[in-house]
């Protein structure tokens, strides 16, 4: 009976990340085509509207805010938004977590991480972190280095402000650290390799 709940179980797992990606794609668009499609009716002949306008609706309405977001004034309406549902009591913390959860997978993140480092905490701990800013300038200290350092499954994270010769680079390219952080290194066979040392412990 073990056994056959072994095999039941190693088959679940290997199968449910396939399911919850097409769970997740199939819910998008069925979203999209349940509310837009409300939303060109009350413009439109019913006659007129064919099933999947509304999903091509939602589309070019993505594809017009990212064009919108590259202007001054649409920036300016994304951070009003943003400090909005930080204001807001419960709902923040949730939006915080997605926010930061959409800003790692976005491609204009991914190119502000500079390089993927090791950050000691304590004596014989480290933590994976990711160089934002090489020239940053606190007071009266200077020359100091922007390292920003995410939490398992993007529950948050933090930026600690130090020295270059505190930190080790890894060679390893930042997006496949960053998948090591988001998954807390399950399922991960590649190891961390310090491609250099920059301070002795």
């Amino acid at each position: 009976m073990k056994t056959l709940s072994k095999i039941f179980f190693q088959g679940l797992f290997a199968i449910l990340p396939i399911i919850l990606t097409i769970a997740i794609l199939v819910w998008l668009v069925s979203t999209l085509e349940t509310y837009l499609s409300k939303l060109l009716l009350l413009v439109m002949p019913a006659k007129m509207y064919w099933p999947g306008l509304g999903l091509i609706l939602g589309v070019a309405l993505i594809f017009g805010m990212g064009l919108l977001i590259r202007l001054y004034l649409g920036q300016l309406i994304i951070r009003g938004l943003n400090k909005l549902m930080e204001r807001i009591p419960v709902v923040s913390a949730v939006y915080s977590a997605f926010n930061d959860m959409v800003r790692f997978l976005s491609p204009s993140e991914k190119e502000k991480l500079q390089k993927a480092v090791l950050v000691e905490v304590q004596d014989g701990a480290e933590v994976i972190g990711f160089v934002t800013s090489e020239d940053e300038t606190l007071g009266e200290r200077d020359q100091l280095i922007a390292v920003y350092i995410p939490m398992s499954y993007q529950i948050g994270g933090f930026t600690l402000f130090m020295p270059k010769d505190k930190i080790k680079e890894l060679d390893m390219p930042p997006s496949e650290a960053m998948k090591k952080v988001l998954t807390a290194s399950m399922g991960s066979e590649k190891r961390l390799t310090p491609d250099k040392a920059t301070s002795e412990s």
